[in-house]
Parts: structure tokens; sequence; C-alpha cells
């Protein structure tokens, strides 16, 4: 009689966990449908906005795994083999999903709609995992990842901005906001969420870490009672940042070996957080008219805003009191409401942009509404009623983003044509002083520049070039390709000088030559990229390792700081 029983719960937790993925599917097909599926066309603003930047990215990334270079540095794909260091500033960790689908035959726009298809599912079942983690609730923790998932800043990135990085953040940010709990509310020994959701999100997105810092120091100091009570949970944040270092040396350490070698664009950039900055009243028109088109936390939240101002004092739990409170007060200094003035000349004009505040805010403001401490959902009813408003809501918006400018509607076809000079509009990855321009207009071989030689039997294959040369004399000569740190000539055959950058000629690659022989070219790992790959890959292993060890009981981590448990 037990085991008929037990054997009617597993059947029920597998059909409800079966149901569960199906719906999280369906929802993601469902939301991208009118927008990225319907009719073989893909709703994009191709000049402006990041699709091209992103699906060279994904290009390059393919062109590489064929040629057997699974984890390139420079992308060749862009600036018609010129190269684009992109690889060392915007990991690809999150592109190979797409990389996969191209291998399959699929074309750039299959391979994009698959991977945001996929992005979205996975959020979805992300979010879930890690709020039912805490809560333990089914129908609490769907509208959780309804809520997040579908929020009106995430739905803008991947409809309207084509933000690949951001969504990809938003796969990990729950994962990092559990560990946040974790190490601040509840067992802070459970710190490697953080570790892992941090880490993840590094390599999706280069900015992102940073609003996640903010959100730490912040926390911290609502806690800061608490810290005192108990300082074993900032050991836990300690081994938590040390460990996300650790992990993430291979995309931090090759990144600042760059920037020593190299001015980059990006260095001398200096955003306009108050230019960047929108009004309350733009904010709040766009949220209540729930568009794609602008950047806005959308209805619901902004309602949830509203409601926390007003009912503050009702929220209990102290976790979700903080949470809620942060993430409303993060929506509106959003807005020009803060003083971003104050901030111009600080490194958190890094962010660029005020509004990506939004992306935190979002998953805040989505824990109160599942947590629902005011009661406002106690029913299964009124959650059912919620998620499919929240859906609805999210078709509609995106049926409306379509209509507005049916033009903007390209087929997969036109949305496949690769245009290798799409680098971003900023440019940051190009040294200070290269002309695109004049690259684009430049024939795609290499030329003396200066000296007499006779070059011939000229080839390039992805990162590698080769010449041969005769009759040569103190000949300097540049290449088609900018010269990043890591290009190297010590492959060449003759008197060959090592590789310099020529800063007089867009920063193209340059050698000097003398009498006969050939010039072989390539990009060579640094010692500092060997270096930083291997620390991540054993870090991550020795990581691994512990948790097996201690899955089977083979040592006691209580004795170590960080891993003590909590005495009753």
């Amino acid at each position: 009689m037990q085991l008929t029983f037990l054997k009617k719960k597993n059947v029920k937790r597998i059909l409800v966990t079966i149901l569960t993925i199906l719906l999280f599917l369906a929802v993601s097909v469902l939301v991208l449908y009118q927008a990225q599926i319907f009719q073989g066309k893909i709703w994009s603003f191709l000049g402006t906005s990041d699709d091209r930047f992103h699906n060279m990215r994904v290009e390059g990334l393919y062109r590489s795994v064929l040629r057997h270079q699974y984890f390139p540095f420079v992308n060749m794909s862009f600036m018609d083999g010129f190269g684009y260091i992109v690889d060392i500033f915007y990991s690809d960790f999150i592109l190979y999903p797409a990389v996969f689908l191209r291998l399959l035959g699929y074309s750039s726009a299959q391979a994009m709609v698959g991977l945001n298809i996929f992005l979205t599912f996975l959020t979805m079942g992300v979010s879930f995992l890690c709020f039912y983690k805490v809560k333990k609730e089914y129908w609490s923790s769907l509208v959780f990842s309804f809520v997040y998932t579908l929020s009106t800043y995430r739905m803008h990135d991947i409809l309207y901005r084509h933000d690949l990085g951001e969504v990809g953040t938003f796969v990990f940010l729950p994962i990092a906001l559990l560990g946040i709990y974790e190490i601040f509310y509840g067992k802070h020994q459970n710190w490697l969420y953080l570790t892992f959701g941090m880490t993840a999100i590094i390599y999706s997105h280069a900015i992102s870490p940073l609003l996640v810092a903010i959100l730490i120091v912040i926390v911290a100091l609502c806690q800061i009672s608490e810290l005192k009570k108990n300082p074993k949970r900032l050991v836990s944040l300690g081994w938590s940042v040390l460990c996300s270092m650790l992990l993430t040396a291979a995309y931090f350490l090759p990144m600042l070996e760059q920037l020593k070698h190299t001015k980059f664009v990006l260095s001398q950039s200096k955003p306009n957080l108050v230019a960047a900055a929108n009004d309350f009243s733009d904010m709040a028109h766009a949220s209540l008219n729930n568009v794609f088109d602008q950047a806005n936390p959308g209805l619901v939240l902004l309602f949830a805003t509203i409601v926390i101002f007003i009912s503050v004092s009702k929220i209990k739990n102290r976790a979700v009191l903080h949470f809620s409170l942060i993430g409303a007060i993060m929506l509106l200094c959003s807005t020009r409401l803060f003083p971003w003035e104050l901030f111009n000349k600080t490194p958190l004009r890094m962010i660029q942009f005020p509004w990506r505040f939004y992306m935190i805010a979002s998953i805040l403001l989505a824990v109160f509404i599942a947590d629902d401490p005011l009661n406002i959902f106690q029913k299964r009813t009124m959650k059912i009623l919620l998620m499919v408003f929240v859906t609805l809501t999210t078709v509609s918006s995106a049926y409306r983003l379509v209509s507005a400018s049916p033009l903007q509607k390209n087929t997969y076809q036109t949305y496949s044509k690769q245009l290798p000079y799409s680098i971003g509009a900023g440019q940051e990855y190009l040294p200070v002083g290269t002309n695109v321009s004049e690259l684009q207009r430049s024939s795609h071989k290499a030329k003396v520049v200066d000296g007499k030689a006779r070059i011939s039997d000229f080839k390039q294959y992805g990162t590698g070039l080769s010449f041969n040369f005769k009759h040569a004399k103190d000949a300097k000569i540049d290449l088609p390709i900018i010269g990043y740190y890591g290009f190297q000539s010590t492959q060449s055959k003759g008197k060959v000088s090592t590789l310099k950058m020529d800063k007089e000629n867009n920063n193209l690659a340059q050698v000097t030559v003398n009498g006969k022989g050939k010039v072989v070219v390539d990009y060579f790992e640094t010692t500092t990229q060997k270096l930083s790959r291997r620390i991540s890959f054993l870090s991550l292993i020795i990581i691994l390792a512990v948790l097996f060890i201690n899955k089977l009981n083979l040592i006691d981590l209580s004795k170590i700081e960080g891993f003590k448990k909590e005495s009753k």
C-alpha cells in the first residue's frame, strides 16, 4: 500500500515537471512569435540596433569553430578579415548554442531566433528553481518565473535592443540573487550560488556585474546589524568573491593585458549619465502603456512599486522588505529623479545608461509580487490570472511593436546577410586612431609602406596569414590585420622583425624584412592568457571536486570558516 502511494507521488511529480517544462517552452515561443517567428521574419532596426553586431559575433565564432579554434581571442569575420578583438572584452559564453545551430545547418537568423527561445526558456526555468529553493511553493515560483522573465525591460532587451549580453545576464541573475539571499539572510554556507551566478553574469555581459556589485553593497548596508552579530556571513561573502575572481581570471586578466599594451576607444569614451537618463514622466508613460520600444519597467512593476511605498509597514519578512524597497528605489533612481550629474566623473559611469538598473529592479520587484506579503494573490486562481495577464500583455506589446513599424520586419534571408563592419556604434574595441572608413576602402593585401621588397603568394586563413618576399631592403610591410597584442611573426623564415602596430596607418600590423624569406603571422596565446585560463579551469575543477567530496561526506568542511553550520 505504501509502495503504491510512493509510486503515485513520483508519477505526479514527473508529470508536473514535464508539464511545467512544456509550459515554459510554449510561453518562450509565444512571446517571441510575433516579432521573430511569424512569416519567417524578424522585427529589427538593423542599422541601429545590436543585431548586426551580435550576428557577426556568432558568425565569427562559428567560423572559428570550423577552423577548430573553439575559444578565439580575435573575431576575424569582422571588417572583412582585418579582425576585431571583441572576444577579449565580450565573452562568447552565451553564443555557443547559436553556433551549434549554425553547425547543424541553420541560417544565422534561425540560429539567433533559436538562441532567443532557448535563453527565454532557460530564464523561466532557472528563475522558477531559484525561487522554489527558498519558498518551496510551486505556484508562487511560477508567478516569479512569469513576472521576471516577461518583465518589460527584458522584453525590450530581447525584441527591441537585441542585446544578447543583458539577455544572457537575465538567465543567471536569479542564481546570484539566491546567493545574496543565502549569504545575508539564509544559510550563509550556500555562498556558491552567488559565486556561480556572478561568474556566469561576468561571462555574459561586462557591465552587469557592476550593477550586481552595487546591489550587494546596498544589501550589506541594510543588514549591517546582522553582519555585526554574525560576521561569518562576511567570511562567506569573501569566499564567494575570491572564487568568482578565480573563475573569471580567464576573462579579466587577458582584458587588462590588452588595455595595458593598447589604448582602445573604450578607454576614451565618456558617457553622460544625465543625458542618458529618462525623465520620470517618460518612464511612467511608457510603463503605463507597457511599450517595448523604450526602456521602462512596465505596467506590472510600476504598480508594484506604488504598492510597496504605500504598504511598506505590512511587509514582515526582512529579506522581502529589503528587496522590495531596493527594487522600488532603484526603479525611481533609474530616471532623472536621481542626481546623476554627481556621478558623471566616477567609475559608475561605466554603466553608460541609468536605465540599466531596471534589470535589477525587475528581479527584486518580481520577488515582492511572487512572495505576496499582502496576500493579494493568495488564491491559486489569482496567481493563474496574474500569469495569464502578464503573458497576454507581453504578446500584445510585441504585436503593437511590430504593427507600429511594419517596415522593420526583415526576412530571415535579409537578416542573415553579413555586414562585417557592424562593429557597434561605439567601436570600443578598436585601437585609438583607427579609421574604419579607410579600412573599408582599402584592398585586403600586404603592402610595402617604406623601403623596397617584392611580395608574392599572399594568403590568409582566419588569424593566420603568410606571403613570400625577396629583394627586400629595410622594407616595412603593413599587413591587412589590426596589430593587436598577441599577433606574432615568430614562425617566419628569413630576416623578419617582430610584429608591431603601425600607429600611422590605422594601427595595422607591421613587420620589417630584408633579403629573401617568408612572413608567417598568427595570433598566439600570450603567457597571461594561458595562465589565466588554467587558473579558472583548475579553480572550477577544485570547487566541483570539493562539492563532490562533501556530498560523499569524505571530509568535514564544517571545520573551515565560511562552511561552518549555524548553531541552533
